[in-house]
């Protein structure tokens, strides 16, 4: 008869998860990766709530209306 196919514990997946990056890590999967090493720079921006607003702008070319 067969069992019914049991869900994964959260340790279990973990676990998984963990086996997976670091073997991807042993594969060189992760060597070269552009910037890194590097800070990322939203880091050395002040806090902005609206930041995805204005990045979206950005990329779109658009300006704010000055008011």
């Amino acid at each position: 008869m067969a069992h019914p196919q049991q869900p994964l514990g959260a340790r279990a997946i973990q676990i998984i998860a963990e086996d997976k990056l670091q073997a991807a890590i042993r594969a060189g999967e992760f060597d070269n990766i552009e910037g890194m090493g590097q800070p990322h720079p939203i880091f050395d921006e002040p806090y902005d709530p609206d930041w995805w607003i204005r990045k979206k702008m950005k990329l779109e070319g658009l300006r704010m209306p000055k008011g």
